[in-house]
């Protein structure tokens, strides 16, 4: 079968209140378009569609990882206008799918089964059953029919009778080209809003004796739009939750699962521990036996096996060895690369730097655009002094150096193996192997002395 997906996507979203495009919002992390582009492309179609409007044109940026034919709607006269905007541009007698933007949480396992269902009808169309139905347009089946969509009626368009139907359009339909050309070239604008809608089409298919069938889903949370921003906020939450229970049942330990967010992909190993208050962002993977301690936020990171991220701490674009302790309030920034058995302490902050295994920096120290070796001692309050007010430098530390506390390493540096720093010394020259650097003044004391 070469499928065709139609992505509608052209729509101001003026209840949205909002600067940003209404497809542009963003429901765990990825924008409503992205999700539906996701699950569009695991349909694998011959074609991905998008149509939009000239005012939001420069979204295309955001998706240039996706393969996708956009097309402008040049005036917003309605869904059917939209469809209209791509069905010259597409192979005669291929099947179409057509989809929306701003329905986030869509799954392709129930459009596998939607496209699959009745397959001598010319017209699916996909339904839901909502208990509050307004602002959806509703499904009128005939009567003597169960199984066969007579018409959609329009929330603005209904009467009372027609209102108090439960079962609504999601505005998911499959057919095929020639067949949607042929239906929407009869489509009228004779209605409140003088738009064309693209419903009309089971009406015109009815009185064609074409063959129109519904597919109520299950789920109708996997099929809810997103309109305004309560909408927005509702779908948030049936995506977070949906996240909490698939841990859950995969084994993870979540101590609060309500106060954990995913705004991304996460991939959690066995026997790992989730406190609360967590923050999982972009493209996170937890090995097995992790622990992250409450009000930490990890972010495009991975963090390998047995380590624990202990409380209020951030990890950024890095990668965390097995068996670290990081935090409390620590903060690895990114491009960051620690081995195993890392200690990263209470207000340490790492960035752009590699650290190897069985080094400690346990309090109060900045270390930016550094090597770090093995088995490094790093007292409390010692700074790697990396920026001139102009450019950055680089500080090497190697294996077995004990750097005393509140020490300045002014970059570019080389700390050679085994050296010692005393503490308080302000390190601006490279050094022999195992040797002791002193670099403070000497204590002078004033007898006597009288402020």
């Amino acid at each position: 079968m070469n499928l065709n997906i139609i992505i509608l996507a052209a729509g101001n979203g003026k209840r949205m209140h909002s600067a940003i495009p209404k497809v542009m919002h963003k429901v765990g992390g990825k924008t409503m378009l992205e999700h539906v582009l996701i699950c569009a492309k695991k349909l694998k179609p011959k074609t991905i569609n998008v149509v939009i409007n000239s005012s939001i044109e420069d979204i295309k940026k955001s998706f240039l990882k996706f393969n996708i034919d956009w097309h402008i709607q040049a005036e917003q006269n309605g869904t059917a206008d939209a469809v209209k905007t791509v069905l010259p541009k597409l192979p005669k007698d291929e099947k179409v799918l057509i989809l929306y933007a701003d329905t986030p949480l869509i799954n392709f396992l129930l459009l596998e089964k939607f496209m699959n269902y009745m397959p001598q009808s010319t017209v699916k169309v996909l339904t839901a059953e909502l208990e509050t139905p307004f602002g959806y347009g509703r499904i009128i089946r005939e009567e003597s029919e169960d199984e066969i969509v007579r018409m959609i009626v329009e929330e603005s368009e209904a009467d009372e009778k027609q209102k108090k139907v439960t079962e609504c359009n999601t505005g998911i339909i499959f057919s095929d080209t020639t067949a949607l050309e042929i239906l929407i070239g009869e489509v009228q604008n004779n209605n409140s809003r003088k738009e064309y809608y693209l419903t009309d089409i089971v009406s015109i298919a009815n009185k064609k004796n074409l063959l129109v069938v519904p597919l109520l889903a299950k789920e109708a949370d996997l099929v809810l739009g997103v309109n305004d921003k309560l909408q927005l906020e509702k779908t948030e939450q049936i995506f977070q939750n949906s996240k909490r229970k698939n841990f859950l049942e995969q084994g993870v330990t979540m101590l609060d699962s309500s106060s954990v967010i995913f705004k991304g992909d996460v991939k959690i190993g066995t026997d790992v521990e989730i406190d609360a208050n967590i923050i999982f962002e972009g493209n996170v993977i937890l090995g097995d036996n992790v622990k992250i301690r409450s009000h930490t936020i990890i972010k495009d990171s991975t963090i390998n096996n047995s380590t624990e991220i202990k409380p209020y701490s951030i990890v950024e674009d890095s990668v965390i060895g097995s068996n670290c302790k990081i935090g409390p309030f620590a903060r690895i920034r990114p491009n960051c690369n620690l081995e195993e058995n890392v200690g990263i302490g209470n207000f340490v902050e790492v960035k752009a730097t590699t650290i190897k295994k069985n080094t400690k920096a346990n309090h109060l120290t900045y270390l930016g655009d550094s090597e770090i070796g093995s088995d490094v001692n790093i007292g409390a309050g010692v700074i790697t002094c990396n920026y001139d007010g102009v450019d950055k430098h680089k500080t090497i530390i190697k294996n077995n150096v004990f750097i005393g506390s509140d020490s300045q390493l002014i970059a570019p540096i080389v700390v050679e193996e085994g050296v010692t720093i005393a503490a308080g010394s302000t390190i601006t020259d490279n050094s022999e192997k195992d040797s002791l650097l002193i670099a403070r003044s000497r204590q002078q004391e004033k007898k006597n002395w009288k402020r």
